[in-house]
């Protein structure tokens, strides 16, 4: 048995990311793709648009054979943490052995970038310096890195390469690899479309143009996506999963968590915020200074925001407020030899019923198919990463309740995705 697997939000799933799962399967020529997902809460610092359960029944729908859920704290990492939690999940099934994701330039995925990626794990003292130096000068946490990256290395390797989001992200990949010492196939897809494009294209519709489109305008969530369909922008199957979801509930975004962030940064104020995720002292300071200007999550963001820190950055450390998800855990998220807590099964197709076999004797971590178990199987380290799903669970259905008007089944009461 040979088993691909993919690191992805689907938020929402469409066409681009079938394209990926068919490419993975031939480049790799697997007989399963795993799919390791974002939960409720996904990497820019935002709710997801759709429940986790649905976004993974339109994988599932699409090609994936098996869904997993990335923790919230690694979700909503940056790309170094996100990239790093999401090879651990791979390395934790004990059964994958290539990885498939999309980048602008499949040459960042070569054995010379990957040499690269190894020295840099091991963080040499003139990459600690050049990145020390232009984080003094105010530059942001990754645009710093980039550049320090530039500043050593760029006479032997084309940088330019790292400028792109997903070539960027992928390097990531790579390093974490690199990190744990793991060896799996590299299967990279050339991306077609831009993935910051907010606007359809001749080939893929990013997510971004997706969720700009169900989000915007007059027209009800049914006929967009019946335009999508129409358009071959998101797969018949998927975009039906996504219709049923629309005709009950509602689409979620950052401004619909206002009230609560509100509620979660007055009830904070005295303490200050630097005891979260991705929020040190400066940025807890402007947060207080600011405070009484809050309008809505998108214009706090927007006042934040300046040279030093970036939008996305300000979002991810709002966000981990709300969830209160702190900067230090008892454990880390990710162990020496590249695994997590845990695995948690969102869904499967009924003909991988032998890879899911397979995991459940090959896991190097539990695996959780019914959040009742968990208590049971979990450690006491596992246990509080586990809590935090739970937690970011129930504050996405409350959000969707208070929007729709209409109770979600929570965690404990929903069953994974069988397709």
């Amino acid at each position: 048995m040979k088993v691909c697997g993919i690191i992805a939000e689907y938020n929402p799933f469409h066409s681009g990311h079938a394209y990926q799962i068919a490419r993975a399967r031939e480049l790799s020529g697997s007989d399963y793709v795993i799919a390791v997902t974002s939960g409720d809460f996904v990497q820019r610092g935002a709710p997801a648009l759709a429940d986790k359960y649905i976004r993974a029944h339109m994988a599932l729908s699409e090609g994936a054979d098996l869904v997993l859920m990335l923790p919230v704290y690694g979700s909503t990492a940056s790309a170094e943490g996100f990239a790093r939690a999401g090879i651990a999940a791979l390395l934790s099934t004990g059964v994958v052995d290539a990885i498939s994701f999309g980048c602008e330039d499949t040459s960042v995925c070569s054995e010379r970038y990957f040499r690269l990626a190894r020295e840099l794990t091991q963080e040499p003292a003139d990459f600690r310096a050049a990145l020390s130096k232009r984080l003094a000068d105010g530059i942001p946490y990754a645009q710093a890195r980039v550049e320090a990256v530039r500043s050593c290395y760029g006479k032997d390797f084309d940088l330019t390469l790292l400028d792109t989001p997903n070539n960027l992200l992928a390097f990531e990949y790579v390093r974490a690899l690199a990190s744990f010492g793991a060896d799996m196939q590299l299967c990279p897809v050339k991306r077609l479309g831009n993935y910051h494009d907010t606007e359809w294209s001749e080939t893929f519709a990013s997510a971004s143009a997706c969720r700009k489109a169900l989000l915007s305008g007059s027209a009800d969530s049914a006929e967009k996506l019946q335009a999508f369909e129409h358009a071959g922008q998101i797969p018949t199957d998927a975009c039906r999963v996504l219709a049923d979801y629309a005709g009950s509930y509602a689409f979620l975004q950052e401004n619909d968590l206002s009230l609560p962030l509100r509620y979660a940064l007055l009830a904070q104020r005295d303490s200050g915020y630097n005891a979260f995720s991705d929020c040190g002292g400066d940025l807890s300071a402007r947060i207080c200074n600011q405070l009484d200007s809050f309008e809505s999550f998108s214009q706090f963001c927007d006042l934040l925001k300046n040279k030093s820190v970036t939008r996305a950055r300000i979002a991810r450390a709002l966000t981990h407020i709300l969830l209160r998800l702190p900067a230090q855990m008892p454990a880390p998220l990710t162990s020496d030899d590249g695994t997590l807590p845990y695995l948690r099964v969102l869904g499967f197709r009924e003909t991988a019923a032998p890879l899911l076999h397979e995991l459940k004797q090959r896991a190097r971590v539990p695996l959780i198919t019914r959040v009742p178990e968990a208590e049971r199987i979990l450690s006491t380290e596992a246990m509080l990463y586990f809590k935090q799903d739970l937690f970011a669970a129930e504050l996405y259905r409350s959000v969707l309740l208070q929007k729709c008007g209409r109770s979600y089944p929570d965690d404990y009461r929903r069953k994974i995705e069988i397709v």
